[in-house]
């Protein structure tokens, strides 16, 4: 973003300097960055939770009440600790730390709470176990630059909450103390924080819209019942998956026992859950993570997590009813597919992770073992060079086969599906990002992969290339020098998703070339983002092996 080292320089140092970025809550007043050249105001590294640390660590967010006085708001929160790596992940070359729940306020200057403007609230992505609103990838200010220039101006909110084992360990001990899905309990806090003070920034509490994988979760949570968090959600990464585990399956347990067995923790095994927990809670953090690494993702709690799973949830009619923005990218299974299959023995192991056992032959016949019908699509019998975005991949004669079969179960089949259950009932808007971008820093992208279209979706014109390539974080920069139908496709997307965020129908987006891009529920169609001239088509391709998959494994 436009770095926090920098944003000291015209931090407001009194109220006296400039009223704009000063803002008083219950908790206390709030200092933040006026950005005059800019016409923005920014809100940094506000704490919405006390510190999960000490007895704290492993339990539900526990909302702040105490006032702290004056809160300077100059500078991003540490990242939540990630999941243990000796590698890169998404939080490499930002502070972390374990004491990490804050969010980030971001709005036009001249906001206030007599005309208030609605609220695009935004949860960064990872997979539960890496990455914060910090990231210079999620700049938010120049797509609230694209809503002022729709004449509907929002604010955006970005948040932090936990990740890995510190935000989603799960074992019969955590149920029984009800401490499970912490990081969504975190967001879930963090929106509830939304609704009680964003006014004071001049945001409107009624008009929130929610971006992110998570917000999922929040839609089906506590079995769809409204609490009046959010009108709204735009979905890029992922929508619909399998059932929920349960948090005593066996990978989950295994992943508790191991701390256990691992750490000084080891006396208490045969002792109370309790006092287990207390043992886990006192452990250095760097330890605790060291110990706990494997399956992590949100699980069914009986309780915020109640329903079987996503889908079943829709179709029961167990959900809130909002609004949609939700898509995925041409080649999703090239960015998450194991490489190196030359035999159909391959293509079953490499498949099982996504596709029930049972369900692989008849998954097979409709996937068939031609490369030119495989991905990255529309590359005939071409194999990508082994290496791509600076990373190796494994050359075989079927991976192309795997990364449809990939793509479509964990990202492009649920966009589909979220879109047939719910576009009866509320406006839905599908997509498919088809353009290659120019740049991703390092490597090279020939393919139409995952994350590539949030370069365009926030217009990112911050140029930070050098960290960038040396964090190995993939991102496009869209700013001067980059290609001009890169920068006009970044304008048209970032102001078709900050209509949707202001209006609900993305159609307002104010640029000279549109065209209109149909709710779902006319006519079955995606609009088709791409450099060359973005089109609209009917959301049908891979139509038998997606309606398989619909039909047969997401239940």
């Amino acid at each position: 973003m436009r770095q926090a080292t920098l944003l000291a320089a015209f931090a407001c140092a009194a109220v006296t300097a400039s009223q704009s970025c000063v803002v008083t809550i219950g908790n206390g007043t709030i200092h933040g960055v006026d950005l005059p050249q800019y016409g923005q105001n920014l809100f940094l590294g506000i704490p919405y939770a006390q510190p999960p640390v000490g007895d704290l660590r492993l339990r539900p967010p526990q909302s702040i009440n105490k006032a702290f006085g004056s809160l300077d708001a100059t500078a991003y929160g540490p990242h939540c600790l990630s999941a243990f790596t000796t590698g890169f992940d998404d939080s490499t070359g930002y502070p972390t730390s374990e004491d990490c729940l804050t969010l980030n306020v971001i709005r036009p200057s001249g906001i206030s709470a007599y005309n208030p403007i609605p609220v695009l609230v935004w949860i960064h992505g990872g997979f539960f176990t890496t990455g914060g609103s910090a990231d210079l990838r999620y700049n938010a200010t120049w797509l609230v630059q694209a809503s002022v220039a729709n004449g509907n101006p929002i604010m955006v909110v970005s948040i932090n909450y936990r990740l890995a084992s510190l935000g989603f360990l799960a074992s019969a001990a955590l149920a029984e103390e009800g401490s499970l899905n912490l990081g969504l309990r975190d967001q879930r806090l963090a929106l509830h924080w939304v609704q009680e003070n964003i006014a004071k920034f001049g945001g409107d509490p009624t008009a929130v819209t929610a971006g992110g994988f998570s917000i999922l979760a929040h839609i089906t949570a506590y079995s769809g019942r409204d609490d009046g968090l959010f009108a709204q959600a735009i979905i890029e990464s992922g929508t619909i998956g399998v059932n929920y585990f349960h948090p005593t399956d066996p990978p989950f347990q295994s992943t508790y026992d191991l701390l256990i067995a691992n750490t000084n923790c080891s006396a208490t095994a045969n002792l109370t859950t309790a006092i287990q927990l207390a043992c886990i809670r006192t452990l250095p953090v760097d330890v605790f993570r060291q110990a706990s690494l494997g399956l992590i993702q949100p699980v069914f709690d009986g309780d915020m997590i109640d329903v079987p799973g996503p889908l079943a949830a829709f179709k029961a009619g167990n959900w809130t009813q909002v609004p949609f923005l939700v898509g995925s990218n041409t080649d999703e299974g090239q960015s998450f597919a194991a490489s190196g299959a030359n035999t159909t023995a391959d293509v079953e192991a490499f498949i099982t992770p996504y596709i029930p056992p049972n369900q692989i032959p008849a998954v097979l016949e409709l996937y068939p073992e031609d490369p030119a019908f495989g991905c990255p699509f529309n590359t005939g019998e071409f194999q990508l060079d082994p290496v791509q975005n600076g990373l190796f991949n494994t050359p075989g004669a079927a991976n192309k086969r795997v990364g449809a079969i990939v793509g479509d179960a964990f990202m492009a089949a649920g966009a589909r599906a979220l879109a047939q259950v719910v576009s009866s009932e509320v406006p839905v808007y599908k997509y498919r990002f088809n353009h290659k971008p120019y740049s991703v820093s390092f490597g090279i992208q020939d393919y139409v992969g995952h994350f590539t279209e949030v370069a365009y979706t926030f217009n990112t014109q911050n140029d930070g290339t050098d960290f960038w390539v040396t964090n190995h974080a993939t991102a496009t920069y869209l700013g001067p020098g980059a290609p001009i139908a890169d920068r006009a496709l970044g304008v048209y997307m970032s102001r078709s998703w900050a209509s949707f965020a202001a209006t609900g129908d993305p159609n307002n987006a104010n640029v000279t070339a549109k065209i209109t891009w149909p709710k779902y529920s006319e006519g079955a169609q995606n609009i088709v983002w791409q450099s060359e001239g973005s089109i609209i088509e009917d959301d049908v391709f891979r139509k038998e092996g997606m309606q398989f998959m619909i039909d047969n494994i997401f239940f």
